[in-house]
């Protein structure tokens, strides 16, 4: 029998000659190791199955590649592609680490426990029994183990091999989305003062990263909320299903790779929520799909406040490998020509920090802030200098509290406070277009303050993996400004009015 042939670019895997039921299960491998598992589409008439790369994996893809695609455990077909015109054979790894990726449950590129040393795994399980101990002794709350971290143990007692995380989560004493909420918030402030590092997803889902080196994370810990409200059982971030269908209380205990941990009453009836009634069986193509009105229930009541930020993370740690370019920006420098000396400045989504380094060179004061964590650490380490010119810090611009936080920031500096943002709005979700617009209009009203923005609105702004990064609406962006009572000069002096961008000197209007 003739093997089958497999041929791959940029955008799709195609294989012809490979007799394989539409639905089945394939596995594709990358120098021998599983990436990413799909489900084989509707040949053409000539019997040639055309498979989509997912946009995260697309956006990767470069150089040659050694393929195979394995149906029921059995190869099928396996080449070596040129991806483009680079010789270098690609490799899906973790910048930073070299840790190997796949393509997860989400279609993100993700980091697997399989193949990794079981001493990692042990130690994310060590760190999963404290944080349990922490907040039952502080704040009385019991975590219990759920998600892929309930399904591998259900089903054999052990973690399974491909996921990427530990999953605890917590049954809320309360009914009422709002008093949720503000539970959740206790709990991030308990973790912090504890010495935990937390990124807040939503006002449901806190995650608690665990880093391995200046830029890098060695694993992190999920904590989700679930809560009943009006006879429903929520579980943050997917599940909805009538509350007696649920049983969570009393928690049991689950063996976990030969410990016990904290357990759903009905570990079944959980997993049925989450993963729909076939969990059982092994799914290795399995994707969430949240139901409409849970998916309203969850963005209203508990919204969503890191979109991209791993994406622009990993897109940070590639930088940082690869030895980032530290060229001032075409904003930064009219920036610079327009700001009285001494200046006072809050650099809005700063990156790795070249344009604050540019302007605490040039005699300004630099706040400078962004979600990106291996970007600030990165920028610290290698720009803050110890000047006291320029300070880099934590800020997630979707999140009414940190704006806030940054309002009381900026009041204590000396002086007028300008601010600076370089395509920021291209990346923020309608949420932080918001967040952060209301922000800048309460810094202009100070006597003399200056916003300077600059928008790309076309060209290669934007990625299809990415759930925001995409070029702005200049008609769009003009209302808003106005909405909160800002007036927008546009700059053209060096080609920013072009097609591609859009650079604007805004000012708060007078009453």
């Amino acid at each position: 029998m003739r093997a089958a042939a497999l041929t791959a670019d940029a955008h799709r895997l195609v294989i012809t000659g490979a007799r394989i039921p539409s639905g089945d299960a394939l596995s594709v491998l990358l120098a021998g190791r599983r990436i990413w598992t799909v489900r084989a589409p509707e040949p053409d008439d000539a019997g040639v199955l055309a498979i989509d790369w997912p946009p995260a994996l697309a956006e990767r893809l470069a150089g040659r590649a050694r393929l195979a695609v394995e149906h029921a455990g059995v190869e099928v077909a396996a080449d070596t592609v040129a991806i483009d015109d680079d010789g270098t054979e690609f490799d899906l790894s973790e910048p930073g680490t070299g840790i190997p990726q796949v393509v997860n449950k989400w279609g993100r590129i993700a980091r697997s426990f399989e193949g990794r040393d079981a001493a990692l795994i042990e130690q994310v399980l060590d760190e999963a029994e404290h944080l349990i101990q922490v907040l039952r002794r502080t704040l009385g709350v019991e975590l219990f183990v759920t998600g892929g971290t309930l399904l591998g143990p259900v089903r054999n007692g052990r973690i399974m091999a491909h996921d990427d995380d530990a999953d605890l989560a917590y049954l809320s004493e309360h009914t009422n989305p709002s008093d949720v909420v503000l539970e959740s918030f206790r709990i991030e402030r308990t973790l912090a003062a504890q010495g935990y590092e937390v990124v807040r997803h939503s006002s449901g889902h806190l995650q608690l990263m665990f880093p391995g080196g200046t830029v890098t994370d060695r694993f992190y810990l999920d904590i989700f909320t679930y809560f009943e409200c009006d006879g429903w059982f929520y579980g943050t971030f997917h599940a909805r299903e009538r509350a007696d269908a649920v049983t969570i209380q009393p928690l049991k205990p689950l063996p976990v790779n030969g410990r016990l941990l904290p357990g759903p009453a009905e570990p079944a009836q959980l997993l049925a929520a989450i993963y729909g009634p076939s969990w059982e069986v092994p799914d290795p193509t399995f994707t969430f799909v949240t139901p409409p009105a849970a998916f309203r229930r969850y963005y209203w009541w508990l919204n969503h406040f890191d979109v991209d930020r791993e994406n622009w993370e990993d897109h940070h740690r590639a930088e940082i490998e690869g030895g980032p370019a530290l060229a001032p920006s075409d904003l930064v420098r009219t920036t610079a020509e327009h700001l009285p000396p001494s200046s006072t400045v809050l650099d809005l989504g700063c990156g790795l920090g070249a344009d604050a380094r540019y302007l605490a060179d040039r005699g300004h004061r630099v706040l400078a802030v962004d979600y990106s964590r291996p970007a600030l650490a990165w920028a610290q380490d290698n720009l803050a200098q110890g000047d006291g010119a320029v300070h880099f810090e934590r800020a997630n611009l979707t999140m009414a509290r940190h704006a806030l936080h940054l309002r009381k920031r900026c009041a204590q500096l000396d002086g007028t406070v300008h601010v600076h943002a370089n395509h920021l709005f291209n990346a923020l979700s309608p949420l932080g277009w918001d967040t952060t617009l209301m922000l800048i209009k309460h810094l202009l009203a100070a006597p003399g303050s200056r916003a300077f923005l600059e928008v790309g609105v076309a060209g290669a702004e934007g990625s299809a993996s990415w759930t925001e990064y995409q070029p702005v609406d200049w008609t769009r962006f003009r209302e808003q400004l106005r909405r909160y009572s800002l007036s927008a000069e546009e700059q053209d002096d060096d080609g920013a009015g072009a097609a591609t961008g859009r650079r604007v000197l805004v000012r708060r209007e007078k009453a």
